[in-house]
């Protein structure tokens, strides 16, 4: 089966000017539902001028309103930050809104440590303090007069109000081994990241298989993207923007730094059909769920015709299912 796809919106800013970053990003959204994307996704950033998406639960309860039939997913939300108790309400509301149609995506935020800091927490807690505010968002959903004594959080015969009517899929960005086992012992879908090479998926998959045999991992994956007639155009849009995303990233997050030119070639840039062969290869080799694409540019009409690309040429060129 073709994997889904969907829009991630990163709220780029290059302007400088907030107001007009989440007005135009949210114009973008009822236009990829126009589309028929199958999936919205809105990123959380906190701090960063240039990502103002702090306040992701207010960007998806708009998204609730303005659209029918996308699904609206957070990708990622970062429970280390949030109280679970706020957290729980915030994602009902939306799924309730939503009529079902929520995707709850959840991820440690620890390859950022400054903002994890900033928000009074240190980074090496930022996994197990996600872990445990999921684990007692989940209880609040299920449960009534929910009692839990945490190492971070603790709440006494409480009961949600309101409550989602169904089981809230779930979904978890992350490369820890133990998180990816309780991942696939809890029946959780993956997500990866747009940096998160084919090597890297691999190791995922495989650990997420060991524990689970039979499971799914409903693998999101997101990936920057621009298709054209011709591969030079789409190199040449896509090429400044994914310089300046990695000089960005590299400032303020762990790990290796990015490569603009590795991230390139991992990206779905070139022709129709170039990008239309690497969504089957993905999907071949993989069994993508769905596929999260983050246009390669910071400017509205060319972000329109990134996302009018990938319904009207790439998902015409996938085989029929």
């Amino acid at each position: 089966m073709n994997p889904r796809f969907g829009y991630l919106c990163l709220f780029d800013n290059p302007t400088s000017e907030a107001g007009r970053a989440l007005t135009r990003q949210l114009i973008l959204v009822r236009e990829a539902e126009r589309m028929r994307f199958d999936d919205i996704w809105f990123a959380e950033h906190h701090f960063d001028d240039y990502f103002p998406s702090g306040a992701c639960s207010v960007m998806l309860g708009y998204a609730a309103g303005v659209t029918m039939r996308a699904r609206i997913g957070s990708a990622s939300f970062l429970p280390a930050l949030r109280d679970p108790v706020q957290l729980a309400e915030d994602v009902a509301s939306i799924d309730l809104l939503t009529k079902g149609r929520f995707n709850f995506g959840v991820a440690s935020g620890a390859d950022f440590p400054k903002q994890t800091i900033d928000f009074g927490i240190a980074p090496e807690d930022a996994n197990a303090r996600g872990l445990e505010a999921l684990e007692l968002v989940e209880r609040l959903f299920a449960e009534s007069e929910v009692t839990h004594k945490g190492k971070y959080f603790s709440v006494e015969k409480l009961s949600l109000a309101p409550r989602p009517e169904q089981k809230v899929p779930t979904w978890i960005a992350t490369t820890e081994e133990s998180t990816i086992r309780l991942a696939a012992r809890k029946g959780y879908g993956l997500m990866a990241a747009a940096t998160c090479g084919n090597e890297e998926l691999r190791r995922i998959l495989d650990i997420y298989k060991s524990e689970a045999p039979e499971g799914d991992p409903r693998l999101i994956l997101a990936r920057f993207g621009f298709a054209t007639q011709e591969r030079d155009e789409a190199v040449s849009i896509a090429t400044p923007y994914l310089e300046d995303y990695c000089a960005k990233a590299n400032a303020t997050r762990v790990g290796e730094a990015l490569d603009p030119q590795a991230l390139l070639s991992m990206s779905l840039v070139g022709s129709y059909k170039e990008v239309a062969d690497h969504v089957n290869r993905l999907n071949e080799e993989f069994g993508v769920h769905g596929i999260a694409v983050i246009p390669t540019s910071a400017q509205f009409d060319t972000v329109k015709r990134c996302l009018a690309a990938f319904v009207d040429e790439i998902r015409l060129r996938l085989p029929v299912d």
